[in-house]
């Protein structure tokens, strides 16, 4: 008897991906068997779960056969319910503001870097180099909330 699974499910997209397969291209591009993704996508075993680098594979060998992106499709419409109410107007401003902070904690940063008084004079440290990296990537952060608010 088919199991039934959620739609939407990675099993769901597993068990449909799997009849799509060839045992050869699996095995070599995943070292594993389709034997191993058919227990992946039974929802009821909790011991085989499908590692996203496997859906990875499994989507390049669909598409080099012109099978499309199962794994992507799914993971882009689960992102995209998600986030459907991110790009409130309420939203598009808090996340304004808050890349504004980020910004001048960015600049802070990279001024107290600067000063000739700092851990190494104007030349820019490691450690300060660092604090400059995760300071970008908090701006990064903020920018992209501000993409996915504004889509």
């Amino acid at each position: 008897m088919t199991k039934l699974r959620k739609p939407l499910s990675i099993e769901s997209i597993l068990s449909g991906v799997i009849k799509n397969l060839n045992e050869d291209n699996v095995k070599e591009l995943t070292g594993k068997s389709l034997s191993h993704f058919r227990k992946c996508s039974d929802p009821d075993d909790k011991d085989h779960n499908l590692h996203f680098i496997d859906a990875i594979k499994l989507d390049l060998i669909l598409q080099k056969n012109q099978k499309g992106t199962p794994f992507l499709d799914n993971f882009e419409t689960l992102l995209n319910e998600e986030l459907k109410d991110i790009n409130s107007s309420d939203n598009i401003s808090n996340t304004l503001i808050n890349i504004g902070g980020r910004i001048g904690d960015l600049m802070d940063v990279t001024n107290e870097s600067l000063d000739p008084k700092s851990h190494s004079g104007e030349k820019i440290s490691d450690i300060e180099k660092d604090k400059i990296h995760k300071a970008i990537k908090e701006v990064e952060e903020k920018m992209a909330r501000l993409k996915l608010s504004v889509k």
